[in-house]
């Protein structure tokens, strides 16, 4: 595989991407499907399905030979750097969101964590992840625009990337797990990634981790919202060569087959370690403002 000609087509894609014109409202109805999908396969995971759709599903896989063995080893030296970093660390995880599903920001420290999805205009919209309820951390999911919250089940959301609802949820615009840098140790640990060369991120030539692009039809409520029929979907995580700790998740989505053109996303998350002040692990915990109704079915219905 020719790394040049990868970072070619890639950019290529998110140049052309900017330059067609996306239909009045199909950004804001493909962002509501994906909020569906992302609740669909936080169920799916705890019931111990294989599937958010009934559809068919391809994973594609490495080739062989020579390159292959060679690309291999050195996925396995940067897999095991990276493993022990994310196992050695106690700083705070920092994540923002931009691109095609921001603005968003995450934040996370062991169990505790909060995803927070922001309007245009910089208002919240919805928030996941844990809150402090009666003293025990509790998943909350929480929609400020109709001002209700739900509790999210016990054990909500894949543990890794390597099943197919945790790629698809890792390349989607929301934070892929209840405790991110365990889930990264354990998608990396599986194998569902490979080392795909560099990127300069910030002046530092990071190490590029591409995970397993993802392919399956679209449930019939999502197709009408967007006009498409498949969705193709794949992350890449930068790591910093002297740390190993992540610094960036890139997702990409690829809609086609129906009546409208088909269209590529993007969404960028970048991160930053920091340091456990009470302050800064604050932050990872979502509260419930006074007033908003709790209810027993997903707090977006």
């Amino acid at each position: 595989m020719s790394l040049d000609v990868e970072d070619l087509l890639r950019q290529g894609m998110e140049r052309f991407a900017e330059q067609v014109p996306i239909p009045s409202g199909l950004a804001h109805r493909a962002a509501r499907a994906w909020r569906r999908r992302r609740l669909a396969i936080r169920a799916a995971a705890v019931a111990g399905t294989a599937a958010a759709s009934a559809a068919a599903v391809f994973v594609a896989t490495a080739g062989s030979g020579a390159g292959s063995a060679i690309q291999a080893h050195t996925t396995a030296y940067v897999v095991s750097r990276v493993e022990k970093a994310l196992a050695g660390q106690h700083l705070v995880l920092r994540g923002h969101t931009s691109g095609g599903w921001g603005p968003s920001i995450y934040w996370a420290y062991g169990p505790r964590n909060r995803f927070e999805e922001f309007t245009g205009s910089g208002e919240p919209f919805l928030a996941d992840g844990t809150a402090l309820i009666g003293g025990k951390l509790t998943g909350v999911y929480v929609t400020y625009y109709n001002r209700k919250w739900s509790l999210l089940p016990e054990g909500a959301g894949p543990t890794s990337a390597c099943s197919r609802t945790g790629a698809l949820e890792m390349a989607g615009p929301a934070a892929p797990a209840r405790n991110w840098p365990a889930f990264i140790h354990a998608t990396l640990a599986c194998g569902a990634a490979t080392v795909t060369g560099h990127a300069w991120i910030g002046g530092v030539k990071t190490v590029r981790i591409s995970g397993s692009p993802v392919t399956e039809r679209l449930l019939p409520g999502e197709a009408r919202a967007i006009h498409e029929k498949w969705l193709r979907s794949q992350w890449t995580l930068y790591v910093n060569p002297k740390t190993y700790l992540p610094v960036r998740l890139s997702g990409s989505n690829y809609t086609y087959g129906g009546p409208m053109p088909s269209s590529y996303s993007t969404g960028v998350t970048d991160i930053r370690w920091l340091r456990p002040t009470a302050a800064n692990i604050a932050k990872t915990l979502v509260t419930i403002p006074p007033g908003f109704g709790h209810v027993n079915s997903p707090a977006n219905q």
